[in-house]
């Protein structure tokens, strides 16, 4: 076996080796045709495009979402599921975001008193009910883009204390990271009806996020949502969900650092890791 040949297999490492045992053979004779020259088949790389083109596989396979694949295995069918689940959560947390930002405004409204928010504020806080709304008219591209313009100022301002701003990020980095893996240009379409219904809950969550701290929101949410997808059987949401739960674990402990008394943080805390471990149904696909 040549270099350039190895070269070839050790990047093809990275596609489910279900995938490679089908295709493996094929594809490394599809990348060594035209390289032919002995200087290049001990001392050649695989090319740049082809490297590209083959990670891009590796995201389709590996979360089971592809118009031409076959013989997928049922945990990579669900595992795509999940992160693609775990995306739209991240951008209804966004949602529930801009519910208490609209809340805020009403409130600053009605005190004149009270410092105005600039435009740019303002048309930041609202971008991810607009990613979260691209997303369910089939713009994925400009869900994704709208999504990072909204988490930017978040990602710039971490200041001196990086693992606190770790913590209070990470739910909103993984799932926007969820966010652009599972929902590639293959990737099947959500279900718009359905998570309209969902958007307006979280808006609605958000309003009251005003009045009770918002993690306390959300972590109710997240107990009732896991809840009935327990119920219902449904394990795509309730696999997100436990995930999501772990997550969440970060910006609920940092609310002693803000003064909230400690057994008052205690209750969400382990609502979270009951929600993070509790059992889930087992997938049924097909």
């Amino acid at each position: 076996m040549r270099n350039l040949e190895r070269r070839y297999r050790t990047l093809l490492r990275v596609l489910p080796r279900w995938y490679r045992e089908d295709r493996e053979e094929e594809m490394v004779g599809i990348f060594l045709a035209g390289r032919g020259d002995d200087l290049d088949l001990e001392h050649g790389w695989p090319g740049w495009g082809e490297t590209g083109a083959v990670l891009g596989l590796a995201v389709r396979t590996h979360l089971a979402a592809g118009a031409g694949l076959t013989g997928v295995p049922v945990g990579a069918m669900w595992r795509g599921e999940v992160v693609r689940a775990l995306g739209v959560i991240g951008l209804l947390l966004g949602v529930l975001g801009v519910g208490v930002s609209l809340a805020g405004m009403v409130y600053e409204a009605g005190h004149p008193e009270l410092p105005g928010r600039d435009a740019v504020v303002v048309v930041v806080d609202l971008l991810p009910a607009v990613a979260f709304a691209a997303l369910l008219a089939g713009k994925r591209t400009l869900a994704k883009s709208v999504a990072f313009a909204a988490a930017v100022p978040g990602l710039l301002a971490f200041g001196p204390q990086v693992g606190s701003w770790l913590m209070w990020q990470l739910p909103a980095l993984v799932t926007f990271a969820a966010l652009c893996l599972g929902f590639h240009r293959e990737a099947p379409t959500p279900p718009a009806g359905r998570l309209a219904w969902w958007g307006g809950g979280a808006l609605v969550l958000g309003l009251a996020g005003w009045v009770v701290p918002a993690a306390f929101v959300v972590v109710a949410a997240l107990v009732v949502l896991r809840v009935v997808a327990f119920v219902r059987g449904d394990f795509v949401l309730g696999r997100a969900l436990s995930l999501f739960a772990v997550l969440e674990l970060g910006p609920v402990a940092l609310l002693l650092a803000g003064g909230v008394r400690w057994w008052v943080v205690l209750v969400p805390a382990v609502l979270l890791v009951v929600s993070a471990v509790a059992p889930v149904r087992k997938p049924g696909f097909a």
